[in-house]
C-alpha cells in the first residue's frame, strides 16, 4: 500500500467526528438522489404504461382527404357521407411484412376503423367502430382483461362496447343494437362483452368487432385503414416513424409525440427538475467535503511539514487529500445507497403509492462512480494549498 494511503486514512481515523459527519451528510445527499431518481423514473414508468401502455406509439393511414380525392381520376363512390376509394391502405400484410424486420418495433396490429351512430329515444351516440384480430391486437389494447361482463368472442355480428355506453344508453348483454354507418346502411350486432379502459371517452364511444365483419360492413375487404404499431422505446417513436415515412412517403405516419406534445413536456419537466435537484444536492456534498478537507489541511499543517522535511515530494502530500475526498466520497455513498433503499421502503410502506417503485442497479452504480469521482474532485483545492506550504515556514512557526 503507498505511504499516501496510509497517511490519508490515519487522518480519517485521526479526525472521527469530522469523518463521520461529512460521510453521514453525504450519505443523506445521496439517499435524496437515489429516492428522488428512483420515484421519478418510476412514475414515469407508471404514466407512460398507464397512457400509453395499451394504445399504439405509431399509427400508419392511407392519409387521403376528400380535396384529394377529387383530383384523382379513378374516383369511385360519394363524398357526402364515406368514400369507397378512402382510408384504403393495399398491400397491408406486405407492408406488415417488412415492418417486423425493424428490431425497435414490438407490435403491428391492422385495424378496420369507421364511425357509426347509434340512435334511441330521445338521445344518439357516436362511435368509433374499430375491426381488429383480438388474437394479434389484445397484446396491444389489452381489452380481454378488462371485459368486465361477457367474454371476448367477437365472431359473425358479436361486439365488444365499453361500461360508459353500456350505463348511458342502458344497453345490456345478449341486447342487439342497430348500428347506422356513414353510407346510411343499417347494422345490426350484439353486444357479448363489456370492456372498461379506464378512459371516459374510449369506454362511451368504442365498439370492437371482428376484423373480417368490419371490413364487409365499411367496403374495404382486402384493405384496412390503419396500422397500429407499438415500438419498444416510446421514446423511439418519432425515430422509427421517420423511417417509415422515408420507406412509404404515400403513407401518413403519425407518432404519438405529436398528439401527446403535452405528455412529453411534462416528463421532460420531471427529469429536467429532478436533475437540478440532484446537481445541487451533489454540488453541496462537494464543498461540504471540500471544506472538511480544508480545515483538515490547517489541523494537520504540522505532519504535512514534517513530511516535507522527510522528503515527500509536493505531489505526493497534495495526493493524500485526493484520496481522502475519494475514500469519504466512496463510503458516504455507500452508505447513502443502504439509507436510500431503507428510505424507499419505509415510503412504500407507509404512503402505499398507486405505482412500484424500482431502483435502477444500474442508476446505483452511477451515482457511487460519480460520488466517489465527486469527492477526489473536492479534494483538489485542499491538496492545492497542502502542495503550496513550505516545510521551512511550517517548522519555524
Amino acid at each position: 500500500m503507498r505511504y499516501e494511503i496510509k497517511i490519508a486514512l490515519e487522518f480519517l481515523r485521526y479526525s472521527k467526528g469530522q469523518t463521520i459527519f461529512i460521510v453521514s451528510a453525504i450519505a443523506l445527499g445521496v439517499a435524496v438522489q437515489i429516492f428522488i431518481s428512483s420515484l421519478v423514473s418510476s412514475l414515469q414508468v407508471s404514466l407512460i404504461y398507464r397512457i400509453l401502455g395499451t394504445t399504439p406509439h405509431i399509427t400508419i393511414n392511407s392519409g387521403d382527404t376528400r380535396d384529394e380525392l377529387r383530383a384523382k381520376q379513378n374516383i369511385l363512390g360519394n363524398y357526402g357521407n364515406i368514400s369507397l376509394d378512402r382510408d384504403r391502405i393495399p398491400n397491408y400484410e406486405k407492408i406488415m411484412e417488412v415492418l417486423s424486420e425493424n428490431d425497435e418495433i414490438k407490435l403491428i396490429v391492422p385495424t378496420v376503423e369507421g364511425s357509426a351512430i347509434y340512435k334511441t329515444t330521445g338521445k344518439n351516440a357516436n362511435l368509433n367502430v374499430v375491426g381488429m384480430d383480438l388474437k394479434n391486437g389484445d397484446p396491444l389494447y389489452n381489452i380481454k382483461d378488462r371485459i368486465i361482463e361477457g367474454n371476448s368472442n367477437i365472431y359473425s355480428n358479436n361486439v365488444l362496447i365499453g361500461v360508459k355506453f353500456s350505463r348511458d344508453f342502458r344497453v345490456d348483454l345478449g341486447d342487439q343494437i342497430t348500428l347506422t354507418l356513414p353510407n346510411s346502411q343499417k347494422e345490426v350486432v350484439r353486444v357479448v362483452g363489456i370492456f372498461d379502459l379506464e378512459n371516459q371517452g374510449v369506454n362511451k364511444s368504442m365498439v370492437v368487432m371482428d376484423i373480417d365483419r368490419a371490413k364487409i360492413i365499411f367496403g374495404k375487404v382486402g384493405y384496412v385503414t390503419d396500422i397500429n404499431i407499438q415500438t419498444k422505446d416510446v421514446f423511439k417513436a418519432d425515430s422509427v416513424s421517420s423511417n417509415i415515412k422515408d420507406i412509404y412517403p404515400e403513407l401518413e405516419v403519425t407518432s404519438w409525440t405529436q398528439d401527446g406534445a403535452a405528455l412529453l413536456k411534462a416528463l421532460r419537466s420531471q427529469t429536467d427538475s429532478s436533475i437540478v435537484i440532484q446537481s445541487v444536492v451533489m454540488l453541496a456534498t462537494a464543498m461540504s467535503i471540500s471544506s472538511v478537507l480544508i480545515v483538515t489541511v490547517l489541523q494537520k499543517i504540522k505532519e504535512i511539514g514534517i513530511l516535507k522535511a522527510m522528503g515527500a515530494k509536493d505531489k505526493s502530500t497534495g495526493m493524500i487529500f485526493l484520496i481522502q475526498g475519494g475514500l469519504i466520497g466512496f463510503f458516504g455513498s455507500v452508505l447513502g445507497i443502504i439509507f436510500g433503499k431503507l428510505v424507499i421502503s419505509s415510503y412504500t410502506y407507509f404512503a402505499k403509492p398507486t405505482f412500484v417503485i424500482l431502483v435502477s442497479n444500474e442508476k446505483i452504480v452511477i451515482i457511487l462512480i460519480i460520488s466517489t469521482i465527486v469527492g477526489i474532485l473536492s479534494g483538489i483545492i485542499p491538496a492545492l494549498r497542502c502542495m503550496k506550504l513550505s516545510p521551512i515556514e511550517v517548522i519555524k512557526s
